[in-house]
């Protein structure tokens, strides 16, 4: 099963598209950030601002992996081959899971050291042994990551691949980035904190100084990971527990 869904994986080629876009955002990214900031100002931990961008082809890939069977009808045949449909869903979400974790985590890593390069010829250096650095790039990596599981999440739930894309770009960007600032005070700061972008944040620079009353910077780095994972949990098990209850479309 697993080689039947590699095969499908890299077969098309939206696939491939992604991830180069994935990669080429962070580390291009990382390039201008470097040659465009101001030495005093660089912080090495910023040059990873790209999974901000990153995470948009993560996204559309996690969709694009499950609807397109839908949206063709081939998972009819998929499921009919295999009639245990979370073990389809289960490798699907496995097999994803590893190769967006892989290219995230080297896309992270490509962008610090192309950071480092580069700040490092206007003066400004750093290495990945610094305070904090570590965990700034494998955070970066696995933000990205859990984003592209997210838009999985999404594209087996609603099965449709434009429904599932708007969806993910409303949820990201409308929900967790528009809304939590139309809130009442009390529950801003709150909300804000749990949203995906302020815990991207948070994961992909732990060192950044927080800021008591921001919105959002209470999170501490433990947190903002126990966050992600618990999202992470439920973006994985919600489709494993839905595609029993529904037919395809």
């Amino acid at each position: 099963m697993i080689k039947s869904e590699w095969i499908k994986l890299w077969s098309v080629r939206s696939t491939w598209w992604a991830l180069f876009v994935a990669a080429a955002a962070m580390i291009g990214i990382a390039a201008t950030y470097s040659l465009v900031v101001k030495p005093p100002e660089a912080t090495p931990a910023d040059a990873l601002q790209g999974a901000a961008f990153g995470q948009l082809a993560f996204g559309v890939l996690g969709v694009l992996v499950v609807s397109t069977e839908y949206s063709t009808g081939l998972i009819r045949t998929t499921f009919a081959t295999v009639p245990r449909r979370r073990s389809v869903i289960a490798a699907k979400s496995g097999l994803l899971f590893a190769v967006l974790l892989l290219v995230g985590q080297a896309a992270a890593f490509a962008a610090f050291f192309t950071a480092q390069v580069l700040l490092g010829h206007r003066g400004v250096h750093f290495s990945l042994g610094d305070d904090g650095m570590p965990a700034s790039v494998l955070g970066a990596g696995c933000y990205i990551t859990f984003i592209g599981m997210f838009g999985f999440c999404l594209g087996a739930l609603l099965q449709k691949t434009t429904a599932a894309i708007a969806t993910f770009f409303g949820i990201v960007f409308v929900g967790m980035g528009i809304v939590p600032n139309l809130l009442p005070d009390r529950f801003r700061d709150d909300v804000t904190r749990l949203t995906f972008l302020k815990i991207g944040e948070v994961m992909s620079n732990p060192a950044r100084p927080l800021k008591p009353g921001a919105p959002g910077e209470q999170l501490s780095t433990g947190a903002a990971w126990g966050v992600c994972a618990l999202y992470l949990a439920i973006a994985v098990v919600v489709p494993l527990l839905v595609v029993t209850r529904r037919d395809t479309t």
